[in-house]
């Protein structure tokens, strides 16, 4: 018989820690290369990308980098400081939460950028990008507040001890803001967006750069389904037979599926990295002038400024 239980801890460990590592370098590299090349940085859409990676790291560091600490190796820092359990509680609904509204802003503003209509191709500004990334930032800082104060240990677990704040997690926060209207913008926008590059391709007014952008957008997009809705139907699932009566051997099974969806779901954080590469020929160059920039900067021969005494003798004095 299959033990479950050491089957989520090897996994956890190994695989965890190998995805934690994966995503997170890759949403280092993806920061890096949004903020350096001047092109990136002076369109709306890859700012929202911008803003998404680097949340998206956080989320990598508080979530995947915590479940695998804990699931693991048994280390787990929220269940003895009260603290540390409603930090991770509140960044745990602040960093994903910007990092997938960010996301489909992304897919907004380039539907915005090939539309054929002068009008809405105006209101694809960074002055706006601005505005709304800091709006986004607010409201996401405000909005879960609630899980900072109803958040503290009880029976050794960190958790929501607020009934409705934890149906409202569930329904509002989880099924809701991170799952249902990410995907119908994506979907949406997603399909206007492709729509609007073939209409401009076909009459060669689509720019090189833009073309590679859309597939990049088309991209993300992909993955985050892929990754994203296995993960929203398990979590639906577990909450539909929550009040049944599992044997220990389901309860088990059922806990290794969710770690393996749970850290799958990860690929959306970071994961974006990679697709880049694969459809953006821009995104391949600006990578190689980032590695190529690093190399040079290791070879780099530091001069060591060393003191020089001069002795001077004094030749002795005939008599």
């Amino acid at each position: 018989m299959v033990s479950w239980v050491y089957a989520t801890k090897v996994f956890v460990q190994y695989a965890g820690t190998f995805l934690f590592f994966f995503n997170f370098c890759g949403g280092i590299m993806t920061i890096i290369v949004l903020s350096t090349d001047s092109t990136y940085r002076r369109k709306p859409c890859t700012f929202f990308m911008l803003i998404s990676a680097i949340a998206g790291c956080i989320q990598l560091l508080n979530a995947t980098l915590a479940r695998v600490l804990a699931a693991g190796f048994n280390i787990d820092l929220t269940r003895t400081s009260s603290v540390l359990c409603k930090l991770r509680q509140y960044s745990y609904a602040v960093a994903p939460g910007i990092a997938i509204t960010c996301d489909w802003l992304s897919v907004i503003g380039q539907y915005l950028v090939t539309s054929r209509s002068a009008r809405l191709r105006q209101l694809s500004t960074m002055k706006l990008a601005y505005r709304v990334s800091f709006g986004v930032i607010v409201f996401w800082a405000l909005h879960s507040i609630p899980f900072f104060f109803f958040t503290n240990i009880q029976s050794g677990t960190c958790m929501i001890t607020n009934l409705t704040l934890q149906a409202y997690f569930t329904y509002g926060y989880f099924f809701t803001f991170y799952t249902t209207i990410p995907i119908i913008m994506q979907i949406t926008f997603g399909t206007l967006t492709y729509r609007n590059m073939r209409m401009l391709q076909n009459s060669h007014q689509l720019q090189g750069a833009d073309q590679q952008l859309t597939l990049m957008v088309c991209a993300q997009i992909g993955l985050i389904l892929t990754t994203s809705v296995p993960y929203a139907i398990y979590y639906a699932y577990s909450l539909n037979t929550a009040y049944l009566n599992k044997t220990s051997q389901r309860k088990d099974l059922e806990n290794f599926v969710g770690n393996v969806l749970g850290l799958t779901a990860t690929f959306e954080f970071g994961g974006s990295f990679y697709l880049f590469l694969a459809v953006s020929k821009r995104f391949r160059q600006q990578v190689k002038r980032c590695i190529c920039w690093f190399r040079k900067r290791r070879n780099i021969v530091v001069p060591r400024t060393e003191a020089i005494q001069t002795i001077s003798a004094n030749p002795a004095t005939k008599q």
